[in-house]
């Protein structure tokens, strides 16, 4: 009886992460490389550093929601195992007006699952969060179907 709930504990324990979230079973591992970025709006100011901080933020906080899933993990490569792969790129083409291109592939199918082309208004770090929110809302929803 005692090595059946040493075992038992020790079952469990198995079953919560580091973070002492649940881990499920079986997660899906996906791969997401920064997105690359391009200013083509021809505004006097050289914005550089604003839109790496604010790309690095995005990248952030997209890595951070797939994670928080339990469904899936993060994998560094598709070399290490990953089921998907997202990529994307983020233009600027005016003051106010960016697009972000996003893709999801299902590298075992070798098939695009996702190919998105979203506009988002603004340039500050507001406008940059929502919109990453609203992309990450979307990639879940393309990594969820069958």
């Amino acid at each position: 009886m005692r090595r059946t709930l040493s075992l038992l504990s020790f079952l469990v324990l198995l079953s919560v992460g580091p973070d002492g979230r649940a881990v499920a079973a079986e997660t899906t591992a996906i791969a997401l490389d920064d997105f690359s970025y391009t200013d083509t709006s021809a505004e006097p100011a050289d914005q550089s550093a604003a839109h790496e901080k604010r790309l690095q933020a995005f990248m952030v906080a997209l890595r951070r929601d797939i994670a928080a899933d339990p469904r899936y993990r993060l994998a560094p490569s598709v070399q290490e195992g990953a089921a998907f792969k997202v990529i994307g790129g983020i233009q600027k083409t005016s003051t106010l007006v960016q697009w972000a291109k996003v893709a999801v592939i299902d590298v075992g199918a070798k098939k695009v699952v996702m190919d998105r082309l979203y506009t988002f208004r603004g340039d500050n770090d507001e406008s940059w969060e929502r919109a990453e929110i609203f992309v990450s809302r979307e990639v879940m929803a393309a990594l969820a179907q069958p």
